[in-house]
């Protein structure tokens, strides 16, 4: 995914939604989104008699809309054509996928597009709108999608403010543990897993569960210097931190 945004990177305003750029689709975008951030889910519990509220936080935050300003117009097809074509490509698109755009070129979003758009007509030649995606809170650094391999006493170092939830894969065959800033996983191998702590799933590729053979708690990797604990002898550990910020 990276090598296709950076083919595009020379290109003013594009987008990358599920593996497919918007070049491709004829789209320009006219005006650069807005810096949306999202709101930290939170509820504030007024008590009688008492200043202020009772504030219950939650370390979660709330869906953000990304929203582009482009234009469509057309080349071989009619402008009504380009626009089903388009939003075609928009709706096959299923669940939150990979957003990149290079205007934060450091990052990418989960995200999704729940249609709705509306396209003005401009005598027919072109078609102007207003894209939103539904975008998580997280702006993912492509830094962190870096693999890892650690061992036993092996530094790492979280440059945001968030605790990241990493991909761990174990290979060998045995019981081996991974502690990361306090908390420690372990999984009993046969020849490799995969831990994923943002989804709090254990798997080996394609799809078999393998949620059976972990147990402990999923680790984070907090601010700053983290240091990883492994028993157990595996044959390797990789890591993928996954950093991000909000």
């Amino acid at each position: 995914m990276p090598k296709l945004f950076n083919e595009f990177t020379n290109r003013q305003g594009l987008i990358v939604f599920g593996g497919e750029a918007s070049w491709d689709y004829g789209m320009v975008i006219t005006e650069a989104p807005a810096f949306d951030r999202a709101v930290r889910k939170c509820e504030a519990v007024s008590v009688p008699g008492r200043n202020g509220s009772i504030l219950f936080q939650q370390d979660a935050y709330e869906d953000v809309p990304r929203t582009y300003k482009v234009c469509l117009a057309p080349d071989i097809k009619d402008l009504n054509e380009t626009i089903d074509w388009f939003l075609a490509w928009l709706n096959s698109k299923s669940g939150y996928q990979r957003l990149e755009d290079n205007f934060e070129p450091e990052v990418f979003r989960l995200a999704y597009y729940n249609g709705g758009t509306e396209f003005s007509n401009e005598m027919m030649q072109y078609g102007e709108a207003n894209i939103t995606f539904v975008c998580r809170a997280e702006r993912f650094y492509k830094t962190g999608e870096a693999e890892k391999t650690v061992s036993n006493g092996t530094k790492m170092w979280n440059p945001t403010r968030y605790a990241s939830k990493p991909l761990i894969h174990i290979e060998g065959s045995g019981t081996f543990s991974v502690s990361i800033s306090g908390k420690t996983i372990t999984a009993t191998v046969t020849d490799y897993v995969n831990i994923d702590c943002e989804a709090m799933n254990a798997y080996r590729l394609p799809v078999e569960n393998m949620n059976g053979n972990i147990s402990g708690e999923f680790p984070n990797i907090l601010p700053g210097e983290n240091t990883i604990g492994i028993t157990g002898a595996p044959t390797k550990v990789t890591v993928v931190p996954r950093y991000y910020t909000i």
